[in-house]
């Protein structure tokens, strides 16, 4: 057939080339399994033409010639030419490019995923691991962008990690729905040959079947949940980002110089830009659900090539978006430092303690809450009138304003006595903070374990689908080979 020369250019070459770079594997596995799944029910030459796929796929896959659609018709133009028609045909028996493609493009998302899994529970590994160091590191805490309450270092890192873990639930939530798989769904009815799409799924390596051939075919969804999950995790990595920046601003995060740039003009400039495309990246991931949204709106519920191959190159851009914001962030807290006395610096004037001052108030019986909190911040606005802090407060000053002179008042404002009183679940004394990176820890190491089974899984299914395809049937050796008139046939 010959195409329009534009439709060449802005459809099929482009598709063609992704492909190519992309997928040439998975759809070799889809056809191998499906081969299997015919072999499996004996149909004549169907084992055949999975060991065929076996051998053709050592060699590189053609580029686009303009004659061939796409990389389904270029394997099998090429296992005609070299097999013969019958060995070829078989492998068509009941084969949808529908069921196919899906099967395709679910594997590809799967191993994406996977990847990204990866990396976003190193990350969190390393975020675990500053808090495990930086326990009792002081830190002004903020709210409203304005001082507010102590608390450490340790304790902010591993309340993201927290907040990451959920984002990784999300993102092993849209794993387990895309890891099912669609093959023998055929067009959308179902194939006409009764292949086992339980055993097609599980040579494939991929965690079940995809129930309903006709949802099989037409769903978007995974890769809509997939867009929304790494948006949900650009948003909590953003809110991080913007931490570290300001900190940086100030000098309380040395941003490595392997992982910064200087200026053209300023001399004395260390750019902490490492954060900056850590950003650019997070802001991409934003952008998915609103395209993989708009090419799943209002498409009919069937096959179209809107939430089928329309989706492969934005998912792709946020797979490698998504890996790249992360894989950076991982290195830029482990190549940078903190800096303590900048981090604590809002501490110096004591003025965040004074929420501790009104509690040790009321919880020592000196005043009712109604009387503490009004009397505290009548004494702060008089101290800032005058130019003074509450650092420098003294116990005459305390009896002045408070009307007592109690010296455990002024214990009250030493940081590390707010912390220490702080030991409820997940709190920011020492105890709470080591009991919580005790679960964390723990945590973590069951996701990886889980995360290694899934990884495995896939490994070794697909190892054996591409180099002895015909063990999965109980046989071994290679069939017999097409005479030589069925090949030129």
């Amino acid at each position: 057939m010959r195409w329009h020369n534009l439709y060449r250019r802005w459809v099929l070459q482009r598709h063609f080339r992704f492909a190519k770079e992309h997928l040439g594997d998975y759809f070799f596995d889809a056809l191998t399994a499906y081969a299997l799944g015919l072999g499996k029910l004996g149909l004549a030459e169907a084992k055949e033409a999975a060991w065929a796929l076996s051998e053709l796929r050592k060699d590189p896959i053609p580029g686009f010639s303009g004659q061939l659609e796409d990389i389904f018709f270029t394997i099998d133009y090429n296992l005609r030419e070299r097999y013969g028609h019958e060995i070829a045909g078989a492998l068509r028996r009941g084969l949808s490019r529908n069921d196919l493609d899906l099967t395709v493009f679910r594997a590809y998302a799967c191993e994406r995923l996977l990847r990204v899994l990866t990396a976003l529970s190193d990350l969190r590994r390393e975020l675990l691991a500053l808090g495990q160091t930086h326990r009792q590191t002081l830190l002004t805490a903020y709210t409203h962008h304005r001082p507010a309450q102590p608390t450490t270092l340790g304790h902010y890192l591993t309340g993201v990690e927290n907040l990451l873990s959920r984002d990784y639930q999300r993102l092993r939530s849209a794993f387990q729905t895309t890891d099912k798989c669609p093959l023998g769904a055929s067009t959308l009815a179902g194939s006409p040959y009764p292949v086992d799409r339980k055993a097609l799924a599980q040579w494939l390596g991929f965690g079940g079947t995809l129930e309903h051939t006709y949802d099989a075919i037409a769903a978007g969804d995974w890769a809509l949940e997939t867009a929304y999950a790494l948006a949900g995790m650009a948003t909590s990595l953003s809110r991080l980002v913007a931490d570290l920046l300001f900190w940086a601003e100030q000098g309380g995060f040395l941003v490595a110089e392997k992982i910064s740039q200087g200026s053209s003009i300023m001399p004395q400039k260390v750019n902490p830009v490492v954060l900056e495309h850590v950003r650019g990246f997070l802001a991409e991931l934003m952008g998915g659900p609103t395209t993989l949204g708009h090419l799943n709106y209002s498409t009919p519920f069937g096959d179209v090539n809107d939430h089928g191959p329309g989706v492969l190159e934005p998912l792709h851009d946020v797979f490698y978006a998504a890996e790249g914001a992360v894989a950076l962030l991982r290195v830029a807290l482990q190549e940078s430092r903190f800096v303590p006395e900048v981090l604590a610096q809002g501490l110096s004037d004591r003025s965040v303690l004074a929420s501790e001052l009104v509690d040790v108030l009321v919880s020592g019986k000196h005043l009712s809450l109604a009387e503490a909190y009004p009397k505290v911040q009548s004494m702060l606005r008089e101290l800032s009138s005058k130019g003074r802090t509450v650092a420098e407060l003294g116990l005459d000053d305390l009896q002045s304003h408070l009307g007592f002179g109690d010296p455990e008042l002024l214990q009250a404002l030493e940081p590390e006595r707010f912390l220490a009183r702080r030991k409820v679940l997940g709190g920011a004394a020492p105890e709470a903070q080591a009991i919580y990176l005790d679960y964390a820890l723990n945590r973590l190491k069951l996701e990886r374990l889980e995360l290694k089974e899934f990884k495995s899984r896939r490994r070794k299914a697909l190892r054996t689908l591409a180099q002895d395809p015909l063990s999965l049937l109980n046989e071994t050796g290679k069939p017999a080979q097409p005479s030589a008139a069925k090949a030129v046939r």
